[in-house]
């Protein structure tokens, strides 16, 4: 069985247009989120970049994005769309070995956090460099039981399951964060957590 990178690859080239996006719900996403102008935003598993120009109209011109994604291929997607916006940085690099320059305000995980495979470790270092007061947004804009019924009909991630609101909860009270919103809806998933002093 291919391992999940080469999988994100292959897929890169049409991924954009076997999932369309809901402008509208992102954007409702990413206001509930509450990015300020000025920011410095980790998009984690950024894919093809669909969140970039969200992100950077909620942070403006004086904010910076690190676009973050294991699949060369995805990222070089996302570069080709949105590297005229400015101030965002692509990375390749599996999001465990990724170390960010300075502290972030805010790591947002869109349709990505599934597909990390030691969860709690993961919450564990984005804490570790989140400035105090900085968030941690994992959000889906589809249900949790639409993206596992996605995942199961795949060999290659079908193991790549998203928890119950209320487990991830437990999981990131465990690394240290304040939960301040869990949505575990039938259209959405949206969990903020906030790095406590």
């Amino acid at each position: 069985m291919i391992d999940e990178r080469v999988f994100f690859d292959m897929l890169a080239s049409s991924w954009d247009t076997t999932r369309l996006a809901d402008a509208r719900k992102i954007s409702e996403l990413v206001a509930l989120a509450g990015l300020g102008q000025g920011e410095k935003v980790l998009d984690a598993g950024s894919g093809t970049g669909i969140l970039l120009p969200f992100i950077k109209k909620a942070i403006g011109s004086a904010g910076s994005i690190t676009a973050v994604d294991f699949s060369a291929n995805m990222l070089d997607k996302a570069k080709e769309k949105y590297d005229s916006l400015g101030n965002i940085n692509f990375i390749v690099a599996d999001i465990m070995e990724f170390v960010p320059e300075g502290a972030m305000d805010a790591v947002i995980c869109f349709n990505f956090f599934p597909h990390i495979k030691d969860k709690q470790q993961f919450l564990n270092l984005v804490h570790n460099y989140l400035q105090v007061g900085g968030m941690l947004v994992i959000m889906h804009d589809i249900s949790r039981q639409q993206v596992n019924a996605i995942h199961q009909g795949s060999q290659v991630v079908k193991d790549d399951r998203l928890v119950s609101g209320e487990t991830l909860r437990k999981w990131l009270i465990v690394a240290g964060y304040q939960v301040t919103e869990v949505l575990d809806a039938d259209d959405r998933y949206f969990i903020k957590a906030v790095k406590a002093g």
